[in-house]
């Protein structure tokens, strides 16, 4: 099952998680933190690990050929990075 959500509906599923006072705009600066320490941490080591939460970690794409469905000429896509999380067994 897939969640999507905005960076609003996060924060405000942040403040009712939280157990402090917060507003809307504290919130969305707080997760911002966050995910601009696990980016430094990932671009520092690779991966940065929860414990009994789960793993970010950097994928590796290979690269591929693929056929233009309009002109069928033939193209690679070379290979690129993404950040990829795995949930712990606990979580599962």
């Amino acid at each position: 099952m897939v969640i999507e959500m905005n960076r609003r509906e996060m924060a405000k599923l942040y403040i009712k998680m939280s157990p402090e006072k917060l507003t809307i705009t504290g919130a969305e600066e707080e997760i911002r933190e966050f995910l601009e320490t696990v980016k430094e941490g990932i671009a520092l080591d690779g991966e940065v690990k929860f414990p009994k939460r789960g793993i970010f970690e950097i994928f590796i794409r290979k690269p591929r050929t693929v056929s233009n469905p309009v002109t069928r000429e033939q193209m690679t896509i070379y290979p690129k990075k993404t950040v990829r999380f795995r949930a712990s067994k606990k979580i599962k």
